[in-house]
């Protein structure tokens, strides 16, 4: 049975989306535009998950973030080490809007026993010595890759291939939002 989850798309500039796109093709063998998973798969109920998310968003401004520096996650489980970019700014907006989206129809999704990093993942691989020379390469830079997220996804996933069941904008106000 296909289960539930929650991602966020951000809107980044055209050469960064390329970039992005391209590091994630190559070096985490990930199809597809960069996105912020923000509830991991787990809730099977479409209507409840979707009704739930609506009106979470409707309450959250939307949100502007800066990814500077990368970070290596091992998953022990998979015998994977992922490298993340990470937000400097946005970093407590998009861990609010995670706290929020789990209670509910996706109070199931919640672990506690991991703690939620907002991320990209741009690279994965089995190889420690090559995650880490992912993440200096990276960290070398002077990144500073800006987006904003204007809206959140509830996909049903079946498999490796996600299907998009809504698509939820956050909450629009103020001068700077």
């Amino acid at each position: 049975m296909p289960a539930l989850e929650v991602v966020a798309r951000p809107e980044f500039g055209k050469t960064d989306l390329e970039w992005l796109t391209h590091l994630r093709e190559t070096r985490a063998r990930s199809a597809g535009a960069p996105h912020f998973t923000l509830v991991f798969p787990g809730a099977r109920s479409a209507e409840e998950v979707v009704k739930h998310v609506g009106e979470t968003c409707a309450a959250i401004p939307r949100i502007r973030f800066c990814l500077r520096s990368a970070m290596i996650v091992p998953e022990h489980k998979m015998g994977l080490f992922h490298v993340f970019l990470v937000p400097d700014e946005g970093f407590g907006a998009i861990v609010r809007l995670h706290d929020q989206l789990h209670h509910g129809p996706l109070a199931c999704c919640w672990h506690p026993d991991t703690p939620y990093i907002p991320h990209v993942t741009v690279a994965s691989t089995t190889e420690p010595g090559a995650a880490r020379q992912t993440m200096s390469m990276l960290n070398a830079k002077s990144l500073a890759i800006t987006g904003r997220i204007e809206q959140i996804e509830v996909q049903e996933r079946d498999g490796e291939v996600p299907r998009c069941l809504a698509k939820l904008p956050l909450k629009h106000g103020g001068l700077f939002h």
